[in-house]
């Protein structure tokens, strides 16, 4: 009985901490390098975007915050992909890319998904999803999201390293 009750504060726990919006100031660390594929298996390596702003979300397609962020991203990513915004999915589902795959087509997703890994995970402390940083054009991490509730703090995120 006591085990059905842990389990459900855990859910509980995750969808709370998921589905808040704790925005923090990264200091300007250098965010790390990495080499991911994205969908069609092509390498995407993030330094190849420096002079751009990165988006960068850790998310997966089982999460429930996650989800309820697809809009709000690919809003902003269409606002300002022109004006040099890079919007960077990394993908942290288990498995193939096919219900990955799927699921970006029937959610309309048009910015970049890539399939991510322990390492990259790790060298970015991703202990909660989904999880977004904002990488200036130097390519330091100006702010560090956890969870997705303010789209409007976003942008103006976004706006101030465009």
């Amino acid at each position: 009985m006591s085990r059905k009750y842990l389990v459900t504060a855990i859910i509980v726990l995750a969808v709370l901490f998921g589905c808040t919006n704790k925005a923090t100031s990264s200091g300007g660390n250098v965010a790390a390098d990495f080499t991911l594929q994205d969908m069609n298996g092509k390498n995407v390596r993030l330094s190849d975007y420096r002079g751009k702003v990165v988006l960068l979300e850790f998310w997966a397609t089982w999460c429930p915050p996650c989800r309820a962020s697809i809009p709000g991203i690919e809003k902003l990513f269409n606002a300002y992909k022109d004006r040099g915004l890079v919007v960077l999915a990394v993908s942290l589902d288990e498995g193939g890319w096919d219900p990955v795959k799927s699921f970006i087509s029937s959610n309309g997703m048009t910015y970049t998904v890539l399939k991510g890994n322990d390492d990259v995970s790790a060298s970015y402390q991703v202990r909660t999803i989904p999880m977004m940083l904002i990488v200036d054009k130097d390519g330091r991490i100006s702010k560090r999201y956890l969870g997705f509730g303010n789209e409007e703090d976003l942008e103006k995120d976004i706006q101030t390293v465009l």
